[in-house]
């Protein structure tokens, strides 16, 4: 079955039953679900291998030493879990950001001091569930790449 017919259909069964159950790798609590695995982690993490070369250098705003705000601990807690996507997602985005910036003002980042956006920055800092995460940065990273990500 194709992806975006597998998409579909999810879509339209979690439409019709929102509570319906929804296959997890074994041991991840659901509260914790993270719709982006299997074929979709590969495409990510080839998204971020052709940006590494470039950008690879660029660091994260989310400090993990002791976060404070809900998405930052999400963030956080999804670096060391190989379930999780949302680092690697938040990863995605920042390089993608630092590239779009550089396209669109024609000069050189500072690696040291990327510019932020603030709006996605507040944005994403007032999710307090992985969907919001899930959602806001897919919707940056897409903006970001004009469209060019493993995302669909």
């Amino acid at each position: 079955m194709s992806r975006p017919l597998r998409s579909a259909i999810l879509v339209l069964a979690l439409l019709a039953s929102p509570t319906a159950v929804v296959a997890q790798p074994a041991g991840t609590p659901p509260a914790q679900r993270d719709p982006a695995l299997d074929d979709d982690a590969a495409l990510l993490e080839q998204a971020i291998a052709r940006l590494e070369g470039n950008y690879g250098d660029i660091l994260s705003d989310v400090g993990c030493d002791a976060p404070t705000i809900t998405a930052h601990k999400l963030l956080c807690d999804s670096a060391d879990n190989p379930n999780l996507l949302l680092w690697r997602m938040s990863r995605l985005d920042d390089m993608a950001w630092a590239y779009a910036y550089e396209n669109a003002t024609g000069t050189e980042i500072d690696r040291a001091n990327v510019p932020l956006d603030a709006a996605f920055i507040a944005e994403r800092d007032a999710c307090t569930d992985v969907d919001c995460l899930h959602q806001v940065l897919i919707r940056h990273t897409n903006d970001s790449l004009g469209g060019e990500t493993p995302y669909r």
